[in-house]
C-alpha cells in the first residue's frame, strides 16, 4: 500500500518502487506478481503524486529527493517492469519458453544504465521465468517434458547413462576448471540425488555453489548458493522453530528480554 502525506509533500511507495529490481516471484515460493499491473500503478502514482512530492521513500530503502528526480526514478522503475512483461510475452508468442527467454533478454540502455534497476534483490532471469509461469504454467509444450521421472529416479537414470558417478565427477572437475559452474552444479545434482552419501560429489558441488554465490550480483541468489554450499559441507540446518536465538537475546536489554510477549 502506498501512502501520500500532503502536508509533508512525501510519498511512501512501500516496496513498489525501490532502489533495485524487485522479485515478481519470491524464491521461497508464492503467487506470481503481475508486472503489467505493477507498471500500470507506477504510472498512476506518477500522475497522481509526482508533481506534488518533494521526497519519496520506501519500506526498506533510502529516500529520493526533488520532484524532477522522483518523477524520473518512478518512470524508469515503471519502464523496467513493463519492459520485462512485454518482451517476455513477445518472445513467448514467437515460440520461446521461459528458460530460453531468460537467457536471451537484455534490458535496453535507458533502463540498464540506471543502477536502481539492477538485480541486487530480484533478477531478470528469475522474473522472466516468473512471467512465463504466470501465463503458461510449468509445461513448456514439449511432450517429452509432460511426464518426466521425479528427481531421485531421474538422477539415477542420468548417472547410469553418463557412465556412473565416478565418470560424471571426473568430467565435472574438468568443467569446474573451465569455469562452467552452472553445468557442474547441474550434473553433480544428479549424482547427489542418486547417491546422497557421495562425499566427493558433495564436496565439489559445495565448491561450485560457492563460486556461483561469489559471482552473483543478486543477494537472494547468493544466499541460496552459499547456504547450499554450507549444508553440503555441514548437513541441513533444519527449520528454525524459535526466534529466541543467542544473537537476538544478546541484542536485547534486560528489561526487553524479561518483558512477557503479548
Amino acid at each position: 500500500m502506498n501512502f501520500y502525506f500532503p502536508d509533508k509533500r512525501a510519498l511512501c511507495m512501500a516496496e513498489n518502487a525501490t532502489h533495485t529490481l524487485h522479485n515478481l516471484l519470491t524464491l521461497r515460493g508464492a503467487l506470481v506478481r503481475d508486472p503489467h499491473v505493477w507498471s500500470k500503478y507506477l504510472t498512476e502514482s506518477i500522475n497522481r503524486y509526482a508533481s506534488r512530492t518533494d521526497v519519496l521513500f520506501a519500506s526498506h530503502h533510502w529516500p529520493t529527493w526533488d520532484t524532477e528526480r522522483i518523477t524520473a526514478f518512478l518512470s524508469v522503475q515503471r519502464d523496467l517492469y513493463g519492459y520485462l512483461h512485454d518482451q517476455t510475452l513477445r518472445a513467448m508468442n514467437k515460440g520461446s519458453v521461459g528458460i530460453e527467454i531468460a537467457e536471451d533478454i537484455d534490458l535496453p540502455p535507458a533502463i540498464e544504465t540506471a543502477w536502481h534497476t539492477h538485480g541486487y534483490y530480484g533478477s531478470v532471469s528469475h522474473n522472466v521465468k516468473a512471467i512465463y509461469q504466470r501465463y503458461m504454467g510449468w509445461f513448456n509444450g514439449n511432450p517429452a517434458n509432460l511426464w518426466e521421472h521425479p528427481p531421485v529416479a531421474s538422477a539415477k537414470r542420468h548417472v547410469e547413462f553418463m557412465g556412473g558417478a565416478k565418470e560424471v565427477i571426473a568430467k565435472a572437475r574438468r568443467s569446474y576448471d573451465e569455469g562452467d559452474f552452472r553445468w557442474v552444479a547441474q550434473v553433480l545434482n544428479y549424482v547427489i540425488f542418486a547417491d546422497p552419501d557421495n562425499a566427493e560429489a558433495k564436496a565439489l558441488q559445495a565448491d561450485t555453489l560457492e563460486q556461483l554465490g561469489y559471482g552473483s550480483e543478486n543477494g537472494t541468489w547468493r544466499n541460496f548458493f552459499l547456504m547450499g554450499a554450507y549444508e553440503l559441507r555441514n548437513g541441513g540446518i533444519g527449520t528454525p522453530l524459535s526466534t529466541a536465538s543467542p544473537d537476538i537475546a544478546g541484542a536485547l536489554t534486560v528489561d526487553q528480554s524479561s518483558t512477557p510477549s503479548r
